[in-house]
């Protein structure tokens, strides 16, 4: 190409100096500029040759001893050692055997596996969160509106409607959820929830729908049939057992009661 669109192009790339190294085949041979009419104080000015004296005295102020009018003569390679070179440029390289002793990886945080939560709004800002298990098929609903019937008396109309909270809330098959991203998540939504709706009285049962609430760094199994500090500050909730559990173990209901009461 042009020497000047050359040099141009290489100052935009940010190249101070450059220099084929082969002539590769079918490629149209070198042209040497012709410096007849150009001005090399303006090149200079421009930036596409240094301004040092040094390289000035060497180079001459027409630029003669830098450009020859002779296409410049660069050594030339058969087709054949291009390719090779090519394919020991592409070909992988084999894996460096490192004497250091490998570390071994640190464990990483075990990941929790899809779950999904029942709630119950039984009066305004009255929330239960259960631990749910489709697959047991058992009367927890039943459960609830006896217990509720008799905690909240004979004004309360006995209207139940069950909500499925799914975690993971958007599904995403390609990462792995941890107990973090669980806790993250259903405390989001339940600082939101408590925005739009305030609860005033909440009822934690089962296992699954304390950890993820609670405040972190405590023991949740002291403060089964407790108030529960949670993570979002100003709220607490009364861990209870799971309704599955309390069909399976009617005699949990003494304690039930007592912590309600």
């Amino acid at each position: 190409m042009n020497e000047l669109q050359r040099q141009a192009y290489l100052s935009s790339l940010g190249i101070e100096n450059y220099m084929p190294r082969w002539c590769l085949p079918k490629a149209p041979p070198p042209v040497a500029c012709d410096w007849s009419d150009v001005n090399v104080n303006h090149i200079v000015s421009e930036g596409f040759l240094s301004s040092d004296s040094a390289v000035e005295s060497e180079v001459g102020r027409d630029g003669s001893a830098f450009f020859s009018k002779e296409p410049a003569a660069l050594p030339s390679v058969s087709p054949v050692k291009i390719s090779s070179l090519l394919e020991d440029v592409a070909a992988p390289k084999k894996p460096v055997v490192s004497s250091t002793p490998v570390q071994p990886e640190r464990s990483k945080e075990p990941v929790v596996q899809p779950f999904s939560l029942s709630l119950w709004r039984p009066t305004p800002g009255f929330l239960v969160i259960d631990t749910r298990d489709a697959s047991l098929a058992l009367p927890t609903e039943l459960l609830l509106s006896n217990l509720l019937r008799v905690y909240l008396g004979p004004d309360w109309s006995g209207g139940l409607s069950e909500e499925v909270l799914r975690w993971p809330m958007v599904e995403n098959r390609f990462v792995s959820q941890t107990l973090d991203d669980a806790r993250v998540e259903l405390q989001t939504w339940l600082a939101v929830e408590h925005e739009l709706r305030p609860i005033t009285r909440l009822w934690l049962m089962g296992e699954n729908a304390v950890r993820y609430f609670a405040a972190e760094n405590i023991n949740i199994d002291e403060f089964r049939f407790r108030s529960l500090p949670l993570a979002l500050g100003g709220l607490a909730g009364v861990y209870l057992p799971g309704l599955n559990q309390l069909l399976q173990q009617p005699l949990l209901k003494a304690s039930l009661w007592a912590a309600i009461r």
